[in-house]
């Protein structure tokens, strides 16, 4: 009689990592830290709504959500409200974590708080 073997298991694929000289390079303006600091809710955002929570021009914070989605550290999807306008998102490789605090994302080699 033979003994059952257990399914083969699957393991899932390793999470993406960002370069560090990406990340650092990205994080290096702390613009660019309060938009990811705003998105780590996991809430989708117009670049209108949030160039008024960092209190900038739209064509300065345009500027800095591409440089964001260039480093792989934003995602943006269609607006289910308003097709011409997209909502921005931190990239799903980004672990954040709500704490006492404020947010924190891990980036494996380096910790943000905010």
């Amino acid at each position: 009689m033979s003994t059952p073997t257990a399914p083969p298991t699957i393991s899932a694929p390793p999470p993406q990592v960002i370069p560090a000289d990406t990340v650092y390079a990205a994080l290096g303006d702390p613009t660019r830290r309060r938009l990811l600091q705003i998105l780590a809710d996991g809430q989708g955002r117009t670049a209108t709504v949030l160039a008024g929570n960092v209190g900038k021009r739209l064509d300065a914070t345009l500027k800095h959500l591409v440089a964001l989605r260039g480093a792989g550290l934003v995602v943006t999807a269609e607006n289910p409200q308003d097709g011409r306008r997209l909502l921005y998102h931190l990239a799903p490789a980004i672990p954040a974590t709500k704490t006492e605090r404020g947010w924190e994302m891990d980036f494996g080699y380096c910790l943000v708080r905010g």
